[in-house]
């Protein structure tokens, strides 16, 4: 029983760096293109196993595949092949996958908000940095530094799963285990915008003799 805790906790990590690295690969070119496709083969099996042998994983992953589809951010060749496996899963395994409906409508539900609410919060921190004085911005205001933070961090789903562990839909392992998932895709943004700035705020070496 612990081993299988363990097991699924580290998968939800790992989960959560690969698609985060796949991510960082395309949109900010971090991270190596190829490299990332290689990630991309051995996440969908994994995510594919918890699908088909865990009710609880295949409603969160699920639901996480509906939000980012229904908000376009299906976007770049790794996540079209995983998008493909993850359609061809309910038809070949129909007898076996189980997914718990409620939670699953719950997560997709504060899953859309988070996005929509991401979206808000980066818009809104530009505008924020753009604007020259502190003093009479209209970005400062304490409850919009608060939604900010909030959605920056994209906490609507991590409360519905909370929620959805207080009242016995989930066991406490998957609340963890979502807690471990979004730790790590967060490590590795932050990891990949080091990268990033580390790459633009070097000297540039001419390599002329002169």
């Amino acid at each position: 029983m612990l081993e299988r805790a363990l097991i699924i906790i580290l998968s939800y990590g790992l989960l959560g760096a690969g698609i985060k690295y796949i991510d960082q690969a395309y949109d900010l070119g971090v991270f190596s293109k190829k490299k990332a496709n290689l990630v991309a083969i051995p996440s969908g099996i994994l995510m594919a196993y918890l699908i088909i042998s865990d009710p609880p994983s295949a409603t969160i992953f699920f639901s996480i595949f509906v939000v980012v589809a229904v908000t376009r951010k299906i976007d770049n060749p790794a996540f079209y092949m995983g998008t493909g496996i993850l359609l061809l899963l309910p038809i070949i395994f129909h007898g076996i996958m189980k997914i718990e409906w409620i939670p699953f409508g719950i997560l997709i539900l504060s899953g859309i908000i988070d996005e929509i609410g991401n979206d808000w919060a980066d818009k809104r921190k530009e505008m924020r940095r753009l604007s020259n004085d502190n003093r009479r911005n209209p970005y400062n205001s304490t409850l919009k530094k608060f939604g900010e933070k909030f959605f920056l961090h994209r906490s609507a789903m991590k409360i519905g799963v909370l929620v959805l562990t207080i009242f016995g839909f989930f066991r406490y392992l998957y609340l963890f285990a979502f807690l471990f998932f979004d730790m790590m895709y967060l490590l590795v943004e932050q990891y990949s915008l080091s990268i990033k700035v580390y790459s633009i705020s070097r000297p540039i070496i001419s390599k002329s003799k002169w």
